[in-house]
């Protein structure tokens, strides 16, 4: 609303008032000069900071690739990663007019950087400003092209896409269907061959079996503050530069953990063994103080800004993982504070909204955890029936139950996608058997992505050509399944063979289920192996199933075949009952509604 010809009608009033009190009150009253409006003169600081040049890598990209701004800058500061004392940020506005606020960052090295990736086709423009001391600089405004791709972007839970669509399971940003296959490689990703050129080995083999995400701990041996919390590794960010590029281009979604557990305990830790005094946060305080010191706070403020503005403009970052097993950290009484505050951060500062999660040590029901984190996990570890005397019979096929129970407990609690971060068991005796029968049953049960079994090497060993037959083929499965949109939920499989069980999920237009013959449950691997029997005319039934007419589509998962689809009808408030084909160890079915 505009006040200026009101205040002006007013002023006039008042001016004629007076003159007509004038008037009558002085014989010799003269008549009143003109009134003119002050002019306001705008004050001018001249010593602010300022924006030189912003050069673009490029003027034209595709959709969902990157773009980055190398910014010329005048400001004063002592240290360039202290945001208290210098920030750098850039306002991108889409066609539509649709903004996202992205941080700068010093290279460490001569420059200012701003990475963006667009998510829509056409001109996008930018305005950069930086702010010192002194204040904030004009902004230096500019354009760009979005050209189209075959690209889908960032993933991210379902219902943030489409409110219809389901909490439990990932989309990408456009909404293409995302189902995690992967593994954790946490310390050893670089293991098969790593140079500036060529990229990373891992992701090369990873993508020859459709492995699609991976566990990585950046921070254990490239950490940005190895060496001081105040002043940040070029060598060490370069490393991470291009992992995140080539993961980027080879289109694998890594599990970036801020905090892995080593780096955040003492020897004082029933642990053991921790890296605290290799942490750069050493230098600034004590461990305690780390978890609870407003000076702390502020710095580690300043790293996570850092790590969004470096590395959270690609797509591959596909979560940030802010604390690995948190129960092995020296966060003791301000786990669940200073996790929230730090999953806070990231969720109010990082443009894309990249999932966060976060994980206590294996079998740890985390519940305050998951409240605040987008992404529910477990780790698993114990594949023995928890009994003490056991400890050297892993058992292969209850793990499948074990994982599902956990899987189904997290589906269950929150309306969110989960996964299993961790397991396995050390050595190759029990795979691929154990692998096989976890990773089928996640997904039966519930979950967004693949267990991640962990790999380190040593004892723990790596994926086998098994191992990975096997994710290729659960890959081949999921392949375009749109879970989130189906949105399902649990189903009660009961069958008439009294050693075998069943897991699966479905919506209205479709889901999935799993079979599993466990007669050898409790058995040493090799009787699981020399007791393999083909179970015949299994009946099953099945609840949760909307009326209709299905095709169910048998899937050997241990040869990667579909067979002969089943047409089946189930009538309301019925349960489905129908007779799967011959089968030995377990089978998929695929449930399109038609």
């Amino acid at each position: 609303m505009n006040f200026v010809p009101r205040l002006k009608k007013q002023l006039l009033l008042l001016i004629s008032l007076m003159v007509v009190f004038s008037t009558a009150c002085s014989p010799t009253a003269t008549p009143a000069s003109p009134t003119t409006a002050p002019t306001v003169v705008p004050t001018v600081q001249k010593d602010l900071p300022k924006i030189n040049s912003v050069m673009l890598d490029r003027n034209e990209v595709p959709n969902y690739e990157s773009i980055e701004l190398t910014v010329a800058l005048d400001a004063k500061f002592a240290n360039p990663y202290d945001l208290r004392e210098i920030s750098l940020d850039g306002v991108f506005t889409s066609p539509e007019g649709s903004a996202m606020t992205v941080p700068g960052f010093w290279d460490a090295d001569k420059n200012w950087k701003l990475r963006f990736t667009p998510s829509r086709l056409g001109t996008w423009t930018y305005a950069i400003q930086v702010t010192d001391s002194r204040g904030t600089s004009l902004p230096s405004e500019g354009d760009f092209t979005v050209i189209e791709s075959d690209l889908h972007g960032w993933i991210q839970p379902g219902n943030t896409f489409d409110p219809t669509y389901s909490g439990h399971y990932l989309v990408h940003n456009d909404g293409t269907p995302f189902y995690g296959v992967g593994h954790c490689d946490a310390l050893n990703i670089l293991i098969d061959g790593f140079d500036i050129e060529d990229g990373v080995g891992l992701f090369d083999d990873m993508k020859k079996v459709n492995e699609n995400f991976v566990v990585w701990w950046p921070l254990y041996t490239n950490s940005p503050v190895n060496s001081s919390y105040d002043d940040y590794s070029f060598s060490n960010m370069k490393v991470i530069d291009v992992v995140v590029q080539d993961a980027q281009k080879e289109g694998i979604y890594l599990v970036f953990t801020i905090w892995d557990h080593p780096n955040l305990r003492d020897d004082t830790h029933a642990w053991n063994d921790g890296k605290w005094n290799l942490n750069g946060f050493s230098k600034l305080g004590d461990i305690n103080s780390f978890f609870v010191s407003e000076e702390a706070w502020a710095w580690q403020e300043n790293l996570y800004r850092y790590i969004i503005a470096r590395w959270g403009y690609s797509p591959a970052i596909g979560m940030w993982q802010t604390a690995s097993e948190i129960n092995g950290t020296n966060a003791y009484d301000q786990t669940d504070p200073w996790h929230e505050k730090v999953n806070d951060y990231f969720v109010a500062n990082d443009p894309y909204r990249h999932p966060t999660t976060a994980s206590g040590s294996g079998e740890v029901d985390w519940l305050t955890g998951h409240a605040v984190m987008d992404m529910p996990q477990v780790h698993l570890y114990d594949f023995d029936h928890g009994l003490p005397g056991n400890k050297n019979l892993n058992d292969a096929v209850d793990a499948a139950k074990h994982v599902a129970e956990w899987t189904q407990l997290m589906f269950k609690n929150a309306d969110k996608p989960n996964w299993v971060g961790e397991y396995g068991v050390e050595g190759n005796t029990y795979y691929p058997e154990l692998f096989h029968h976890s990773i089928w049953a996640a997904l039966s049960a519930g979950a967004s992505m693949t267990p991640a079994e962990w790999n380190s090497g040593g004892s723990w060993g790596r994926l086998t050509p098994e191992m990975k037959a096997d994710l290729s083929r659960l890959a081949q499965f999921t392949q375009d399944m749109p879970l989130a949109k189906w949105n399902p939920q649990t189903l009660n499989i009961s069958s008439s063979d009294a050693v075998v069980r069943g897991w699966g999920v479905a919506g209205k237009d479709g889901g999935l289920f799993w079979v599993q013959d466990f007669s050898a449950e409790g058995k040493t691997i090799e009787e699981v192996r020399s007791s393999v029997t083909e179970r015949a005319n299994v009946q099953i039934e099945i609840t949760g199933l909307v009326e209709g007419s299905y095709s169910i589509q048998p899937f050997e998962t241990w040869q990667g075949k579909y067979l002969d689809a089943l047409e089946v009808n189930c009538k309301a408030n019925e349960a489905c009952i129908f007779t799967l084909p011959g089968f030995t160890s377990d089978m998929a079915f695929k449930i399109i509604r038609k």
